[in-house]
């Protein structure tokens, strides 16, 4: 009785020692297929020069996020099955049916959680956005730092992590998919030519596309399109382009800085407004000078 007992724990254990063996060896080597079939996938929806197509960096934006998804489903569903061989080949039956129980009970009792897998599920099946994308989620937006079933991780301009659960995006704004536009508003003073001003604008826009820096950056030159608006000092001129996916922010920078200049140079004035600011001579820190009274040629008396 002991000599089979003792054949039977050493059959076990070498059935289990192969059953962990087996989930190590899934987790170790299912990187690589995974990577190589995401990529033949997104790579075939890449088309160079066209704005509806993947391009190469959102290609690998898709890659990595859904390298992860796909890597972290593994590693739970390995577990999973070599917890309950391990169970099988213990003669566990019993708890077993006991963990499913629980793992019912757990599921029904975190319906949010089940609500917030499936809704990252559905964001990751119909594109919605990817690690690395720029978007905007209720009152707050910015790069999408991690990505998972459960939650998004967005880091804002300021630096703060905003952590939010999947169950409660309702709308989700990407700033950074297919292409980003250009859209400023140029202010000028009302005595400038503004019919030359418009027309230095286009020209600063084509060149800025014509620039090596640039040119692979911007899809359609910025032009100016109508007189916008009419304020106290001057007026406005709105000026739109369309440039690759993220760097509308730095495009329009460049652009603000290049139309500066052009217009310095073309002595076109920007609005301005004269401050004049008076203190009193009693109000603490007044530095007010009182002017001097006017001298009568009267005599006194």
């Amino acid at each position: 009785m002991d000599e089979l007992t003792l054949d039977q724990v050493r059959d076990d254990a070498i059935w289990i020692l192969l059953i962990i063996v087996a989930g190590l060896v899934v987790l170790r080597f299912a990187r690589a297929p995974i990577r190589r079939i995401l990529q033949g996938v997104f790579e075939g929806q890449t088309q160079p020069g066209s704005t509806e197509k993947l391009t190469a960096t959102e290609v690998q934006k898709r890659v990595d996020t859904v390298e992860t998804l796909a890597m972290s489903t593994i590693r739970l569903v390995v577990l999973i099955l070599v917890v309950i061989l391990v169970l099988g080949v213990l003669n566990l039956g019993p708890v077993i049916a006991g963990l499913g129980l629980v793992l019912a009970a757990v599921a029904f009792a975190g319906q949010d959680f089940v609500r917030d897998y499936l809704a990252g599920l559905v964001i990751l099946l119909e594109n919605q956005f990817y690690v690395g994308d720029v978007i905007g989620v209720g009152p707050v937006s910015g790069t999408v730092e991690d990505f998972s079933l459960r939650r998004t991780k967005l880091r804002d301009p300021n630096g703060t992590l905003h952590i939010v659960s999947n169950g409660e995006i309702r709308i989700a704004s990407n700033q950074t998919r297919g292409y980003g536009g250009i859209n400023l508003d140029m202010p000028i003073a009302y005595d400038a030519d503004l019919d030359g001003a418009m027309a230095l604008i286009g020209e600063v826009g084509v060149a800025m596309t014509a620039d090596p820096e640039w040119k692979d950056r911007v899809i359609e030159a910025p032009i100016a399109v109508r007189v916008d608006a009419f304020g106290d000092v001057g007026m406005t001129i709105k000026v739109i382009g369309k440039v690759r996916a993220g760097e509308q922010w730095a495009a329009s920078g460049e652009l603000r800085r290049r139309l500066l200049a052009a217009f310095a140079d073309a002595g076109i004035g920007l609005p301005h407004r004269n401050v004049v600011v008076e203190r009193g001579a009693d109000s603490p820190g007044s530095s007010a000078v009182k002017a001097p009274e006017p001298v009568s040629d009267a005599p006194a008396g």
